[in-house]
């Protein structure tokens, strides 16, 4: 196997509490997939929540940057990350993120969510 792209992301927790709180669903609607964001427990409490779209929307950067070229004409609900059987995430490509992937050689995604106190981190690799 070799390495066809690699990317990470930093996320503000606070700045995406100040989205949900101004836009909330329509935000959460134009940017994720349905159950994208809802763990198995339900969705969490409001801090809970922006930490966990915060990660979520770290992996989907961190994506976006691996699969580098023109990124400009692929939509964030293409880059789903769910919760693995493991707990961890798993990214699954839809639309112009698979092609994306496609056109890069790519077959394999791993990807990882971090939270310290303020901030999430996603990191991506793409392997062929």
């Amino acid at each position: 196997m070799s390495l066809r792209g690699i990317g990470t992301d930093l996320v503000a927790i606070g700045r995406v509490e100040v989205l949900l709180g101004r836009h909330g669903s329509r935000f959460l609607a134009r940017c994720f997939r349905p159950g994208e964001v809802a763990g198995g427990s339900g969705v969490p409490a409001r801090r809970d929540l922006a930490a966990h779209v915060a990660g979520r929307w770290a992996v989907k950067e961190a994506c976006l940057k691996a699969l580098g070229g023109d990124l400009r004409g692929i939509p964030y609900r293409d880059i789903e990350v769910q919760a693995s059987a493991g707990g961890g995430p798993e990214v699954v490509l839809h639309g112009r993120a698979a092609a994306a992937l496609a056109a890069c050689g790519g077959r394999r995604i791993l990807a990882s969510i971090s939270h310290e106190r303020d901030l999430a981190v996603g990191f991506v690799v793409i392997e062929d």
